[in-house]
């Protein structure tokens, strides 16, 4: 039987919830209890330290922060932490094995499992655990959907259409996400197939990518517009024979001409995220290089193709600055260079934001079409 008319029957929604409700797909995926039930996205089984969410692989609060096994046409695809009180991941994790065609065309999932509806009582048919289509369609507020997960980066269709679900995706400014960001996931790409082939000849790299909640600055009264967004990666490389990692992350904010956002080391990423009390560690107990970027391989990917990578001799960032606009370069800056086909995945619009920005990764409560 259809997964999606066996939903709707135990849920008895009226006639006008069930079109709503048809306008989005819930994906197969499976909350789970812990990482470690999805931990095979995971350099070596090991989740981040996330300070005040996720500690020594345990999850601190689990009414809030709900492991999901992202799965799809019966297959586990990426792991998702996400956050039901913001409703928005808190991050997404995948193993990169080459990533290749276009944009595929399908319809944006939800996570049923997030929702309580096996009740008799009336009650509106609002998502109160994870964002709704409705939260992204209003037009004018400057975001769109942006994925942790990106399509680019998927090695399949399927996998492609894997990333298409709510619990994937954070409001996003338009220009940001179509910017540095963008820039940032084609070059990270380009490098990966590159440089990232295991001693099975099989490429293969770690991502996390997360999102920083802001403190009240809010979508459609609903859904936290995250203040920043980081991501890095790390891969053993048989071609160089040593383990490689990089890390990058920028504001949450409209940008104004070309930009590239700095590439940073695993230590710079950690100092940034740690709080007072707790240190976030992006990779912990793992090989990868702490204090080494892999921005000295840029020159040669980019006489390549055109992998939006800006040139830079440094290994190693010391600038606090995360995103430049220039025309001139130096060992810790980038050039500007135009970005003429967004990878980056959505173009629609979303409501209401107010107040600001905020720091610390567990704070306050995303967007696109």
């Amino acid at each position: 039987m259809d997964v999606t008319m066996t939903s709707l029957k135990r849920w008895s929604l009226p006639p006008l919830a069930a079109f709503l409700f048809l306008s989005i797909v819930p994906t197969v995926t499976e909350v789970v209890d812990s990482m470690s039930d999805c931990d095979q996205f995971l350099l070596e089984g090991t989740p981040p330290q996330v300070p005040g969410i996720l500690e020594g692989g345990k999850i601190q609060n689990q009414n809030r922060y709900k492991p999901i096994c992202q799965t799809f046409e019966d297959e586990r695809r990426f792991v998702t932490l996400y956050d039901i009180k913001n409703k928005i991941p808190v991050f997404s994790a995948y193993k990169y094995r080459g990533g290749g065609g276009k944009r595929p065309v399908t319809r944006w999932r939800i996570e049923p499992q997030l929702e309580e509806r096996n009740t008799d009582n009336m009650r509106d048919d609002a998502y109160r655990h994870q964002a709704a289509n409705n939260d992204y369609t209003k037009k004018g507020t400057g975001y769109n959907r942006g994925h942790l997960f990106p399509s680019s980066h998927a090695l399949d269709e399927s996998d492609r259409k894997s990333t298409f679900t709510l619990t994937n995706i954070v409001p996003q400014a338009v220009s940001f996400n179509g910017g540095s960001w963008a820039n940032m996931e084609s070059c990270m790409k380009c490098f990966l197939n590159k440089y990232c082939v295991n001693i099975n000849n099989a490429t293969q790299g770690f991502v996390v990518t997360g999102a920083q909640p802001s403190q009240n600055n809010i979508l459609n009264n609903r859904v936290n517009i995250p203040s920043m967004l980081w991501s890095a990666f790390c891969c053993y490389s048989n071609k160089r024979k040593m383990w490689l990692a990089s890390a990058h992350w920028g504001n949450n904010v409209p940008e104004f001409g070309p930009q590239h956002l700095q590439t940073k080391t695993l230590a710079e990423l950690h100092q940034e995220l740690s709080t007072v009390d707790s240190r976030f560690e992006m990779f912990p107990r793992t090989q990868c290089p702490l204090h080494t970027t892999v921005a000295e391989f840029y020159p040669e990917i980019n006489a390549d193709n055109n992998c939006k990578c800006p040139p830079q001799a440094s290994t190693t960032s010391t600038t606090s600055t995360t995103r430049v606009t220039t025309t001139t370069t130096t060992t810790t800056t980038r050039t500007t260079m135009k970005n003429n086909n967004s990878e980056n995945e959505d173009d629609g619009q979303g409501g209401n934001q107010e107040g600001g920005g905020g720091a610390g990764i567990g704070g306050g409560a995303g967007i696109g079409d």
